[in-house]
């Protein structure tokens, strides 16, 4: 008997899978020096981590959808993903990359 059927469409589990991928995620310069990362929110998340590159440069709660990435050099592209971590600490797959100068 089939008791459950994923899709594989890496969106939020009802079977208590991993956390979904961040959506809308957009990175935008607030100064020289620094870039606002924003994202929509995810039912499942308990922290969502924000990452330059492949490293990661902040945590924040659940009820933050948006993080000030400071201390960075002027006139330099960086880009950033997002993941999520739900309260069992499972992190989710990577949100798409953007991109900010």
């Amino acid at each position: 008997m089939l008791t459950s059927c994923g899709t594989g469409a890496g969106g939020e589990g009802e079977d208590g899978g991993l956390p979904g991928v961040p959506m809308g995620v957009t990175a935008e310069a607030g100064s020289a020096t620094t870039v606002h990362v924003m994202w929509n929110a995810l039912d499942r998340a308990e922290t969502y981590e924000v990452y330059r590159g492949g490293t990661l440069v902040k945590k924040v709660p659940a009820s933050d959808r948006m993080v000030d990435v400071t201390r960075l050099r002027p006139s330099t592209a960086y880009a950033f993903t997002v993941r999520a971590r739900d309260a069992d600490g499972r992190l989710g797959p990577r949100s798409r990359e953007v991109r900010a100068t």
